[in-house]
């Protein structure tokens, strides 16, 4: 599955990246001034072992931290180095040491958005994904200090995930959805220090820049609060919520029916017309492309059969005509629609 990354505003209080846990002093390693910066040492960052008893007694958030605690931050100079190896030659083990180096800004961050309802070991997982991101898309010639450009790529995704996974009714599926769901409770805070006491949904549209009902729709959901499926219904005296919610994707069992033979119809079919194609590039590009679950790209056939990436969409393109006309002769012009749109 395709992870789709938004991107929320920055948000400007970016810790050090040489901050240590509360209490901790590490001492930077001294640079030599009279070597490149290519040269130049740099600790070699690793987690420590876990002894045996510790995995069978703590939970895995309390072995996490308990690691994190014998890494000594590096410099900025230092990650900046990192980066411009990974950058310059990408250099696997420069960016493993620019990860090992901000885990502990990643659990600050999580702790931040940690609520109630949400594992803060899933917010500190989604976040090490944001850093990956960021080491990957960081420009180290910028002049942006790493850790300031990590925190976009953290919290991004650690709002992605409460967005998509902790919200049981998805929002936020357009531009506007997404910077409501960010920053709605922020905009009812600054007004209200504005001396709205209670901001309408037109004040708060007006300030977000956003539709009306899109406030309305989206305040809705966020102000709701959370119900068990398993409570009683209301304005019934048995049954409960999820006796009297309707299944809208549940089908009929004539339409469940149709459906799977259709579906065989058609499977039938795409094999029936992989035995009519002889040449190995078409058949290539049929299997691994046009019929594959995880088809692959034009950049990656065109080099393995040299040819460019038009070339590959258009022997691609030849294939689904052919095929369209395949089972139009099959099934009929009528019921060819099931699977063709004009």
């Amino acid at each position: 599955m395709t992870r789709k990354i938004v991107e929320p505003e920055i948000v400007n209080d970016a810790s050090g990246a040489d901050a240590g846990e509360e209490g901790e002093t590490f001492e930077p390693v001294p640079l030599p001034a009279d070597k490149p910066r290519s040269e130049l040492p740099i600790r070699r960052l690793t987690l420590p072992p876990i002894p045996g008893d510790q995995l069978l007694s703590d939970d895995p958030l309390t072995t996490y931290l308990a690691q994190l605690r014998h890494i000594a931050p590096l410099t900025a100079e230092e990650q900046q180095m990192l980066a411009e190896r990974y950058h310059e030659d990408k250099d696997v083990e420069a960016a493993q040491q620019l990860v090992m180096s901000n885990l502990r800004l990643v659990v600050k961050i999580a702790r931040e958005y940690h609520r109630r309802r949400t594992n803060l070991m899933e917010l500190v997982q989604e976040g090490n994904v944001g850093l990956a991101e960021a080491i990957r898309r960081y420009d180290p010639y910028r002049g942006v200090k790493f850790t300031s450009y990590a925190q976009y790529w953290i919290r991004a995704m650690i709002l992605n995930y409460l967005m998509n996974v902790m919200q049981l009714v998805r929002v936020g599926s357009t531009r506007s959805g997404r910077k409501l769901f960010y920053n709605l409770q922020k905009a009812r805070e600054q007004l209200i220090q504005q001396g709205f006491l209670n901001p309408s949904s037109r004040q708060l549209a007006d300030h977000l820049g956003v539709k009306e009902s899109e406030v309305v729709d989206v305040a809705r959901i966020l102000d709701a609060p959370t119900l068990s499926l398993d409570a009683p219904a209301p304005g019934h005296e048995t049954g409960t919520m999820e006796s009297v919610i309707p299944d809208e994707e549940r089908m009929l069992p004539d339409t469940r029916v149709e459906r799977m033979d259709i579906a065989e119809r058609i499977r039938s079919a795409l094999d029936r017309f992989r035995e009519t194609i002889d040449d190995d590039r078409e058949l290539a590009i049929w299997d691994r492309r046009v019929v594959a679950d995880e088809p692959l790209s034009l950049q990656e056939l065109g080099e393995e059969f040299e040819v460019s990436r038009e070339r590959i969409r258009q022997v691609e393109k030849g294939l689904k005509e052919r095929f369209k006309a395949f089972w139009i002769e099959t099934v009929g012009e009528d019921e060819a629609a099931v699977i063709f749109e004009d």
